[in-house]
């Protein structure tokens, strides 16, 4: 074979909760939440908890079915390469009482002939949590409010305050820019002229004159009268709203050769398959078909994998 039993193992535990090695035992996927350690301050992303079962050894069919698509060989050939590697490995384990199978975890074997597993942490099998680490999250240190701080604040808020018509102006200015805060990007002109009219004003200046706040800022209202601002926003902010669509491809075989995936896409064209070729990573996975719709790609799934258990729903 290209690649190793306890390959096809692990590329499994990625896409199953359940993946059985006949003969041997099967690897159980518990999932986890993210965790924060309060004392560390280390936040976890989600993970995947790989426990072992040593009861778990009757075939369900699983691995022996993607080691048969992906290498190319028959069930029958994939199956007597299952069972070497068991009967292999338990040799091993029964002889040197420790056991290390690549990017899964440890196997020791206990004085009472049980086997007692510790997963691999270099590997994390959620796809939750695809691409994410775990990060330090430094606390924030929040300055109690007293009494005193309140009341000179207060204090500060009244000195600054003293002049009533002052606020007048000031909320002639601030309540336009408000609602101007509100209008689409589209609107440019229009908010500009606006700003250009306020930019001559100073809201906290003393006001030494007695006319009435419209002679004060005669343009500005003539501008909020003329253009209604609610008409521009029911106008302008429909458009602004975009969805980002996924495809969802049903997945035949995962091949790290073009040869290989070439082979699986002629069976599938000949089979009257709209097939596809994705490329992740290093892997190229070839698929039965592609949907923008979930409910679709898995009502497809369903149907598909009555005939290939294997087969599984890709997400981009």
């Amino acid at each position: 074979m290209d690649k190793t039993v306890e390959h096809y193992i692990s590329e499994l535990l990625f896409l199953h909760d359940c993946v059985i090695l006949p003969n041997f035992g099967g690897f159980v996927g518990n999932h986890q939440s993210a965790k924060l350690n309060k004392i560390t301050g280390v936040l976890s992303p989600p993970s995947k908890q790989i426990l072992f079962n040593a009861n778990l050894k009757t075939n369900d069919g699983l691995l022996i079915t993607h080691i048969s698509t992906q290498e190319g060989i028959t069930q029958e050939g994939a199956k007597n390469e299952v069972k070497d590697y068991a009967t292999k490995i338990v040799n091993k384990l029964s002889i040197s009482k420790v056991l290390r199978i690549d990017k899964i975890g440890l196997l020791s074997l206990g004085k009472e002939g049980n086997i007692i597993f510790l997963q691999d942490s270099t590997n994390n099998y959620s796809l939750d949590s695809f691409g994410m680490k775990a990060t330090y999250n430094k606390s924030v240190l929040r300055e109690p409010i007293t009494k005193e701080k309140i009341t000179s604040a207060i204090k500060n808020m009244r000195t600054q305050s003293s002049n009533p018509k002052a606020f007048l102006r000031a909320a002639a200015v601030i309540i336009p820019l408000v609602a101007l805060s509100y209008i689409s990007i589209t609107q440019q002109d229009k908010i500009n002229n606006v700003y250009t009219q306020m930019a001559s004003l100073n809201p906290f200046e003393n006001i030494t004159t007695t006319d009435p706040i419209e002679k004060i800022i005669p343009e500005l209202k003539m501008e909020v009268e003329v253009t209604p601002i609610v008409n521009i926003i029911e106008e302008e902010i429909a458009p602004i709203i975009t969805l980002n669509k996924s495809t969802y491809y049903i997945i035949a075989g995962s091949f790290s050769e073009r040869k290989n995936a070439n082979k699986m896409i002629e069976k599938l064209k000949k089979w009257k398959y709209n097939t596809e070729l994705v490329t992740v990573g290093d892997l190229l996975r070839v698929s039965y078909n592609s949907f923008t719709n979930k409910a679709d790609a898995l009502i497809e799934l369903k149907e598909i994998k009555q005939e290939n258990s294997a087969a599984w729903l890709l997400t981009q």
